[in-house]
């Protein structure tokens, strides 16, 4: 069999492509897995799981311009395989063909080449069936001698997993997992552990991977990893496994140079506190950081209308996608997070435009999809006023900006101050529109990645900076519920609808 496909690089991928974290075969959301844990159920008693996965697929075709995903997934992910079943296959071709969708190849030569891990013959053949007749893409870290950049990989994980024991990552982790101050001892000599171990596999020749990981410090000993039976008695076993799969679902967007497309529900990348990143930005010089708190001074932020929207992605076909796609909402949409993509520093007048258009996507879809019901438009839908939020990072410090609620003229910036180092420090900052309990939208977009030389003058300088500006009412926290992608949905909170 010969299958036409263009060989892609990654700096050949569009510029917003991400890789969705949801299609890791061990992904749940904290809410879900906190219950899990402590009802002592496994990942398979999770009822809203295909749902979940579902949305979170549907989240990422509609709203990122282009999507890499892994052999694995793309072969074993019952929630992908669906959707090129039956009458979704065309659809699913469509997607391949228009580079919206991206196979990831790990050592394969080609899209027919058979992976090396373990699959079923129907599985396979019907994905040989879809890419028959398709002209896709396909990317590799490189087309040719790829063992230093697994070697790479594999360090980078594993040097963070060793880094554990260091003072300013214990203080990051336990400020980001909000650990209680009578269990952060327990938790710095637990960490000290995992680096420990790390060490001891160093000291063989090898590199830790994280089944390995999840055996010694998550999962109930003698179970199966992809059951995924979690033990409650192991010492911090949730944060432990938030860190690993974290650190293990940023390393090929890392690599590629590319973006993290987390969940909702699920801590982000700033969570790890980590600098050496493939992707991170040049190092922000002074005269650039003055740039960005005057850019935190000019930003606005859109109010925008209340409306009707669907309240949730997972009840969106292949073909609704595409449909959404080929509008010119779609197109304003994605034009806006371009641009600020390509120049983040100047985000004050364009935090705004993507928060309006993505808004005027989503009444769209809205709008589509009703037209096509044959039931009562008020089961899908739900009114909602979309809130915007920016996100900022520096170090293990955090601050919110929202539009202060008891005043619209004014913005609420409540800051958390966590550990930063006095040298070097990574910052991050966040466009989040946020989701309602009764609306499953939402999205956050890390549209700035980056380092600064001086951490903690930086995070003094843009509390001051805020202070003293009249547009801003800054609150100091002491502490407030760890900031996610988005905010779970009212389900997600009743342990009942979850096992």
């Amino acid at each position: 069999m010969s299958i036409s496909f263009e060989k892609l690089t990654a700096g050949k991928l569009a510029p917003g492509a991400i890789v969705p974290q949801a299609l890791d075969n061990q992904w749940v959301p904290t809410k879900v897995l906190k219950i899990l844990t402590e009802q002592e159920k496994c990942l398979l008693d999770w009822k809203g799981r295909k749902k979940a996965v579902l949305s979170e697929w549907r989240r990422s075709l509609l709203y990122a311009p282009q999507v890499v995903v892994n052999r694995a997934a793309l072969i074993n992910n019952a929630v992908v395989v669906n959707d090129y079943s039956g009458e979704n296959k065309k659809h699913f071709q469509e997607l391949l063909e228009r580079r919206v969708i991206v196979d990831y190849l790990l050592t394969e030569e080609s899209p027919e080449q058979r992976p090396s891990f373990d699959i079923s013959d129907e599985k396979w053949f019907r994905w040989l069936e879809v890419i028959q007749d398709t002209d896709l893409a396909c990317v590799r870290l490189d087309w040719g001698n790829q063992d230093d950049d697994f070697k790479n990989i594999s360090a980078v994980f594993h040097g963070y997993i060793q880094s554990l024991n260091m003072p300013d990552k214990i203080e990051h982790l336990t400020s980001a997992f909000r650990i209680p101050k009578k269990r952060r001892e327990d938790f710095r000599r637990r960490l000290i552990e995992v680096a420990s171990y790390a060490f001891d596999i160093a000291s063989q020749g090898k590199t830790v991977v994280r089944n390995e990981l999840y055996k010694k410090f998550v999962c109930e000993d003698g179970t199966r990893i992809d059951d995924g039976y979690y033990d409650k008695d192991k010492p911090f076993a949730i944060q432990l496994k938030e860190i690993f799969d974290l650190r293990y679902t940023v390393n090929l967007p890392d690599a590629l140079g590319r973006y993290a497309f987390t969940p909702k529900g699920s801590p982000d990348r700033t969570a790890l506190g980590d600098v050496n990143q493939y992707n991170l930005q040049n190092l922000l010089k002074d005269n650039r950081v003055a740039e960005f708190i005057e850019s935190l001074r000019r930003m606005q932020f859109a109010t925008i209308e209340q409306a009707l929207y669907l309240k949730g992605l997972d009840i969106l076909s292949l073909g609704d996608v595409i449909e959404a796609r080929n509008t010119d909402e779609w197109a304003a949409y994605t034009a806006s997070l371009n641009v600020l993509l390509a120049a983040p520093l100047e985000f004050e007048d364009k935090i705004d435009d993507v928060a309006v258009q993505f808004a005027r996507l989503n009444q769209k879809i809205t709008e589509l999809k009703i037209r096509k019901m044959k039931r009562s438009a008020n089961e899908i839908v739900s009114r909602w006023q979309p809130g915007m939020m920016i996100v900022i990072a520096i170090g293990g410090a955090l601050m919110k900006l929202s539009l202060d609620p008891s005043d619209p003229s004014r913005i609420l910036a409540e800051a958390l101050s966590g550990p930063v180092a006095i040298g070097l420090a990574p910052i991050a900052v966040n466009l989040k529109i946020t989701a309602s309990e009764y609306i499953d939208l939402g999205i956050s977009i890390n549209f700035m990645r980056s380092k600064v030389s001086q951490g903690r003058e930086v995070w003094n300088e843009v509390k001051g900076a805020l202070k003293s500006d009249p547009r801003f009412k800054l609150i100091e926290k002491e502490e407030y519920k760890t900031m996610q992608d988005a905010d779970q949905s009212r389900n997600e909170n009743d342990p009942n609808e979850i096992v």
